[in-house]
């Protein structure tokens, strides 16, 4: 299974995705892999720019791993996810696929700016490129930085819990019927 969460810097996927894990770790699942961009670009595109090109050369480079992981493990993914093409490639590639926006006013974030993404930068999403709209989310959550976040978010990872579960049952159906 592949979980991609999509957002603006800052939107709250890292946070999101912490708490999912922890969330299913808690639940006696813990065959998890988590691809944080950020730390994903520093490890293995560290030749990457934050052009276009080179950001879709690195969304590629994910989408790769999560290829190679999705079969042993559940992936988690927390990133910008700018390319409408890549999410509809997601949809056909992964045999079980969740795609997560968290949806995240540009002012909030602006004014948030924990990391100092939105000072003085150039190439930053959502200010000098167009965030697009995700293509046929699972979800969409409203990231407002208040409980309704949290509230909302805890009752996707009991969807997504019952789906890791009902996706274990039919593999272990099919292991039995052999």
């Amino acid at each position: 299974m592949v979980i991609w969460i999509i957002g603006k810097s800052g939107s709250g996927k890292t946070f999101f995705s912490q708490n999912l894990i922890k969330f299913l770790k808690r639940k006696k699942i813990r065959n998890i892999f988590w691809i944080d961009g950020d730390k994903f670009r520093r490890k293995y595109s560290k030749d990457l720019g934050y052009t276009l090109v080179d950001r879709k050369k690195n969304s590629k480079r994910i989408q790769s791993l999560c290829l190679s992981k999705e079969k042993s493990k559940i992936v988690i993914t927390s990133i910008l996810s700018l390319f409408k093409d890549h999410q509809r490639q997601n949809k056909k590639k992964f045999s079980n696929y969740i795609q997560i926006y968290i949806k995240a006013e540009t002012k909030s974030l602006l004014k948030r700016n924990i990391r100092k993404v939105y000072s003085n930068s150039k190439n930053v999403v959502g200010v000098d490129i167009k965030f697009p709209e995700p293509y046929k989310s699972n979800y969409v959550i409203k990231n407002n930085f208040d409980r309704k976040f949290l509230k909302t978010s805890k009752k996707i990872y009991k969807d997504i819990h019952e789906r890791i579960f009902k996706i274990g049952k039919t593999k272990h159906k099919k292991q039995i019927s052999k």
